[in-house]
């Protein structure tokens, strides 16, 4: 019996086979540790880049003059931090990103006179970011508007 018709097929069926598991292998490895690390850390980026530019809007509203000040701010923040929502809280001076990922939640202290009242409130991501400042008798307040 004549089987060297066969031995071909056998070498390219081994082939293919050492190609797949090295293609499964790579991809198993990217998808298990790779990527996954690079999101949360382009993640912990964004939302500390996001943050620093909220606070610099709620500082320059704290800063203001005139009775009443509103800012609207037109530069988008961005609506989702590694695609899901999360929150701004202004409270006691301090400004907190919060993500339902613990990893990317920052904090930061605002740099306000001593003049400047926080009132607590908090904004959702996905609309516009309003800040209201108010001028009082012996101080002005600063807080977030929340219109969603």
């Amino acid at each position: 019996m004549d089987n060297r018709a066969v031995a071909p097929v056998v070498g390219k069926l081994l082939a293919a086979a050492i190609a797949v598991l090295y293609i499964a292998g790579t991809t198993s490895l990217l998808l298990g540790g790779v990527v996954p690390d690079y999101r949360t850390a382009a993640g912990e980026e964004l939302s500390e880049r996001t943050l620093a530019e909220a606070a610099a809007i709620v500082e320059r509203a704290a800063t203001g003059s005139g009775s009443t000040t509103v800012a609207r701010v037109r530069t988008e923040l961005p609506p989702t931090i590694r695609d899901g929502s999360y929150r701004l809280v202004l409270r006691n001076g301090t400004l907190v990103l919060d993500h339902h990922d613990a990893d990317l939640d920052a904090r930061t202290n605002l740099s306000v006179p001593s003049t400047v009242q926080t009132v607590e409130s908090t904004w959702k991501s996905g609309d516009t970011l309003v800040v209201r400042a108010a001028e009082g008798k012996t101080n002005r307040t600063v807080e977030l508007v929340d219109r969603s």
